[in-house]
């Protein structure tokens, strides 16, 4: 009689488990599938604007390039130190 119990509890504690097992599971399936669909959706939303940038883009005039800012050189003529004086009357020097 003892081994029969014995064998009664272990077999009510494996279906106990296997229960467990099927609510982890289908609770899992449940989160993975609203994963995947919020992900499709998210995936849908960033390739359509992605579309719409490209195409307003598209239809936007080409910018007119902007000049590079010219460095001052100094004159031919002009020394280092009146360069300096120049640079620093402006306020670019510190």
């Amino acid at each position: 009689m003892a081994a029969d119990s014995k064998n009664t509890r272990s077999q009510s504690r494996l279906e106990k488990a296997a229960r467990e097992d099927q609510k982890v599971r289908v609770h899992y399936e449940v989160e993975a599938k609203a994963v995947a669909e919020k992900t499709a959706r998210l995936r849908a939303l960033r390739l359509a604007k992605e579309a719409a940038d490209r195409v307003a883009t598209d239809k936007m005039p080409a910018a007119a390039k902007k000049s590079k800012a010219v460095k001052k050189r100094p004159k031919a003529g002009e020394s280092l130190s009146d360069w300096l004086a120049d640079q620093d009357k402006m306020g670019r020097r510190g």
